[in-house]
């Protein structure tokens, strides 16, 4: 699996000599773009269930205790604060683009729009 297969695409250009001459355009800047903050969006929700567990775990091993609870709670915050900022650096990405008419074959194809 390739996290950014237009980046890599870019620079597996060759001429009719087979001499790399790579290099990305503008018109590769967006698809590669979006597979940046496709895969940054995927990690942090990955990272958002592991904590889950973790404060589930901290919460079984101290036994329901006052502290183990405020701790629970604490990361409980930071996991929701952090879910909403990744979905919302998304969708202020996606008003941008919308905003200045950008096509959607610039935009890549790492996060598929539902129609």
């Amino acid at each position: 699996m390739e996290f950014f297969p237009s980046l890599s695409q870019c620079f597996s250009k060759t001429d009719a000599a087979g001499n790399i001459n790579g290099g990305c355009g503008w018109a590769e800047l967006g698809p590669i773009m979006n597979q940046l903050l496709s895969n940054i969006l995927k990690l942090g929700l990955f990272i958002a269930v592991l904590m889950i567990f973790y404060a589930g775990y901290i919460l079984v091993n101290g036994q329901g205790s006052a502290e183990s609870r405020s701790r629970v709670k604490k990361i409980f915050i930071g996991i929701v604060i952090g879910i909403i900022l990744l979905v919302g650096s998304y969708y202020i990405v996606e008003f941008v683009l919308d905003t200045l008419n950008v096509s959607k074959e610039y935009r890549g194809g790492a996060i598929k729009k539902r129609n």
